[in-house]
């Protein structure tokens, strides 16, 4: 069994591996009031379905969870439609132009 030994070098018109540098120490900082903001949402979702639970068992008669469930996912509802309408403003400054150009 004889061992061989590859070397591999870097001619004309390869490329060298790039690492990405995990830059841990230089993370953009959560602001506090998107902290408060999603927190507060949080709570505002479960005091919703709270209140639609109690109005459903008034209703049906019997404890079962339906659309009120849907009040848990209000931070997510919340981000999803503010980013939504974030982009639309930013593609209605530009003309509805594409943010880059195909070759």
């Amino acid at each position: 069994m004889t061992q061989e030994i590859i070397t591999i070098t870097v001619e004309a018109g390869q490329m060298t591996a790039r690492r990405k540098s995990r830059k841990i120490d230089q993370r953009r900082p959560v602001p506090v009031w998107a902290i408060v903001k999603y927190a507060a949402l949080t709570i505002a979702g479960i005091m919703l379905f709270r209140e639609g639970a109690a109005r459903a068992l008034a209703y049906r008669g019997y404890f079962a969870v339906g659309g009120e469930v849907f009040a848990l996912f209000l931070p997510i509802f919340y981000y999803c439609l503010s980013r939504t309408v974030r982009d639309l403003i930013t593609d209605i400054k530009n003309g509805f132009k594409p943010e880059y150009e195909e070759d």
